[in-house]
């Protein structure tokens, strides 16, 4: 009986796992878009009757028999519930400044797999980046949970001014500040929280003072070694 539980897990865990924005129940029958048809069909080699895996951030995630499967088209049925959906016990924002394509998907990808839920790319003096193809990260946000495992989705808050955004915040925020004495980053308990990292170039000396004289944010020491920010994103994420 084990050995049959064990087989059946890991027959689960490798079925390919997708992203869907429709509701899942018992029985229900999901369209998958047209890019999840060419992954599937041209990537995946699946065919019908082979299983997926399903999951919205809403419903936890469901075995699914694919139904149909063609060149323009994938229908799944859903089985099984798998795992039930988990509540969010803690909330926790990451504030970045933009970087180049393949280290920004990088970063990305390595706070989705930290649990962050809330991005929020800033601009600071030094940003190099102040445009962003918002739906290309989402997919990349996307792509990240489904490689995870994780079952909700991280929500991608629009670009901002750095001031403003530091200022809209209702929580205390964490900021890396390089060349600056501050304490070394010990979160502590398990209330929400934000950490915040500066572009390539640093903060600016005005940026500096007005983050350590705000009330709203703590300024926080990496170390003595200047890092790149999808380094320093990673560090403060795994002391939480």
């Amino acid at each position: 009986m084990l050995l049959f539980w064990v087989m059946m897990q890991n027959s689960i865990t490798k079925s390919p796992r997708l992203y869907t924005e429709l509701d899942l129940k018992a029985e229900q029958e999901i369209n998958l878009t047209i890019e999840q048809v060419h992954y599937l069909r041209n990537v995946l080699r699946r065919n019908t009757q082979d299983e997926i895996r399903l999951f919205n951030g809403r419903d936890g995630e469901w075995l699914c028999s694919l139904t149909i499967l063609n060149k323009k088209n994938a229908t799944a049925r859903t089985k099984c519930q798998t795992r039930e959906q988990t509540i969010i016990s803690r909330q926790v924002h990451a504030y970045f400044p933009p970087i180049k394509k393949n280290r920004m998907d990088f970063l990305i990808e390595k706070a989705v797999e930290l649990g962050v839920t809330d991005l929020h790319p800033i601009i600071t003096a030094n940003t190099e980046i102040h445009k962003l193809n918002e739906g290309r990260l989402h997919a990349h946000i996307i792509e990240a949970a489904e490689q995870c495992e994780r079952l909700d989705l991280p929500k991608l808050h629009p670009m901002t001014q750095a001031q403003n955004a530091i200022h809209a915040s209702n929580i205390p925020i964490h900021a890396a500040i390089e060349r600056h004495k501050c304490k070394n980053f010990h979160p502590g308990d398990n209330h929400d929280i934000a950490v915040l990292i500066g572009p390539e170039g640093g903060f600016t000396t005005e940026e500096t003072k007005m983050m350590l004289d705000h009330p709203n944010v703590i300024g926080v020491s990496l170390g003595n070694n200047i890092l790149r920010a999808e380094t320093a994103l990673i560090k403060l994420l795994s002391l939480i």
